[in-house]
């Protein structure tokens, strides 16, 4: 297995600060309304008491890994290193024309060793008519990329430093995919606007586990929808809308048919009367 440019990352920060700073790591992955599939990642770190010689070294590596992530990758990278805590946000986006495709779309990127924090990714899919499932399983394990790097190269001190300095890090990864209904999860999930959005504790000593699996209705225009009950409550909703336009609608007409017939016997009786005296 090819060295991962996670593993690059995490190994160049960390060993800029030498302990003397703080990283956050937040991951976002998963898939909009309009079926664009999104991985972004998100490093913030507080260098305040690093020396300006290290400081120089970690913007250097913070330039170098976002331009690699832009001109190789197709990530849009934005960059704040003119006050603290330095900022790198990096993001990619795939526009799909539906779930399915944006499903494969999503797996593809988080199973491409050049881009994915994942060492391990099980995702599957069904669709059948109107309503589609899905499985997803991932496991961040970033002891596990750290032996796939050159920290054994390091010095002893250096190893050490790299060590704690890596158990200081903190951060999140955030799914979010469409979901009618949320079959299971390993964490609580939130519900928007018929999106699962489930956020998980990244750890930077152990591996990180993440699993959630769904259910999705779609609606007749392709989009996905709430619940069967939910669905059946607005269908029965419009249904019962348009029963009482329709009945409205009956009773103006019965309503008017007298008036109409009522106007109409009167124009003639002027008619009438206009030719009598003529």
């Amino acid at each position: 297995m090819k060295k991962n440019i996670i593993s690059i990352v995490l190994l160049v920060i960390s060993l800029s600060f030498l302990l003397s700073g703080c990283i956050e790591v937040d991951v976002n992955i998963g898939i909009d309304e309009n079926f664009t599939a999104i991985l972004s990642y998100q490093i913030s770190l507080d260098a305040g008491a690093v020396d300006m010689q290290h400081q120089d070294v970690l913007k250097r590596a913070m330039h170098s890994i976002g331009w690699y992530y832009q001109e190789n990758l197709n990530f849009i990278v934005e960059l704040n290193l003119d006050s603290e805590p330095y900022m790198m946000i990096m993001t990619r986006r795939v526009e799909n024309s539906s779930f399915e495709q944006a499903y494969q779309s999503l797996e593809n990127m988080l199973t491409n060793e050049e881009m994915t924090l994942f060492m391990e990714i099980d995702m599957a899919f069904q669709s059948s008519g109107r309503q589609s499932r899905y499985i997803f399983n991932a496991v961040a394990d970033i002891p596990k990329i750290m032996q796939l790097s050159n920290a054994e190269e390091l010095t002893p001190e250096l190893q050490q430093q790299f060590k704690q300095a890596v158990e200081t890090g903190e951060g999140n990864v955030t799914l979010t995919l469409p979901a009618s209904e949320v079959i299971s999860s390993v964490y609580p999930v939130q519900m928007r606007d018929n999106q699962a959005v489930m956020s998980v504790p990244l750890s930077f000593n152990s591996q990180t586990e993440i699993e959630l699996s769904g259910v999705v209705n779609l609606l007749e225009d392709g989009t996905p929808g709430g619940s069967i009950d939910e669905i059946l409550r607005e269908q029965n909703k419009f249904r019962e809308i348009s029963i009482i336009l329709c009945g409205a609608a009956l009773v103006i007409i019965i309503i008017l048919i007298p008036v109409l017939i009522f106007a109409g016997r009167k124009r003639k009786r002027q008619r009438n009367y206009s030719s009598e005296r003529s």
